[in-house]
């Protein structure tokens, strides 16, 4: 399919947000899973927070958008997950996400839909000071394999902790576009002291393998929204 090349067809527009506040009365479990091909316009917003209030917990804020041939957006997302052999839940998430998208502009119904795609994800842990980003803009070809796995403390909010406090995020693509991939480890006793940072950007066509791992066994979260993406 050529870019520039104008179809009659079905617009895709999907819109998800998941939040989860860890609190007595609120849902402790999440299971998502989504597979999703075709031609059109996808928009794909998804949201997590295990703990309330500003800066406490694990948060994850993920963004997809564009128009164009959609061969594969294959998605599971699994918040506070449980223990093995028992009921309890661990404050963490694990996702696993396959995304193959080719831009093209179309036109439905009188309504023209002309982006480039984007991809865009940041997941911050505040119980060990740790933050990574990927994020993918104006891509006219973009095929990407991600994986995060990340667990908190869980003292304060009726969960258990994660088999360690962690984050780990791995990523896998082939893009035609401008990437950014980034992580930070700051001190959660000292907000202004950064343990470690660094990033990534591409502007063309390139293939990517990376994988951030950070890791800490023991913190007490501090106030205010000092994760930001880097």
């Amino acid at each position: 399919m050529k870019k520039g090349l104008t179809m009659l067809v079905a617009a895709m527009v999907i819109f998800g947000l998941i939040c989860v506040i860890g609190s007595a009365a609120a849902a402790s479990y999440v299971w998502v899973e989504s597979n999703v091909k075709g031609v059109g316009h996808l928009t794909s917003e998804y949201e997590v927070d295990t703990d309330y209030g500003i800066a406490n917990g694990i948060e994850m804020q993920e963004l997809e958008s564009g128009s164009g041939l959609v061969t594969k957006q294959k998605w599971t997302l699994e918040v506070n997950p449980q223990k093995d052999t028992t009921d309890e839940c661990v404050e963490g998430l694990i996702e696993e996400k396959e995304f193959d998208v080719e831009y093209f502009p179309i036109t439905y119904q009188n309504h023209s839909y002309d982006q480039k795609w984007l991809e865009k994800k940041c997941v911050k842990n505040y119980d060990i000071g740790a933050v990574t980003d990927a994020n993918f803009v104006q891509c006219e070809k973009l095929q990407k394999k991600e994986t995060v796995v990340t667990y908190g403390n869980g003292t304060t909010r009726g969960l258990v902790q994660g088999p360690e406090l962690s984050i780990m995020q791995t990523v896998s693509a082939d893009v035609l576009g401008i990437s950014h991939i980034g992580f930070a480890a700051k001190d959660p006793q000292n907000h202004h002291h950064t343990i470690a940072y660094g990033k990534e950007e591409t502007i063309g066509q390139f293939q990517i393998d990376k994988t951030i791992e950070i890791g800490f066994n023991c913190t007490q979260p501090g106030l205010g929204d000092w994760l930001g993406c880097p």
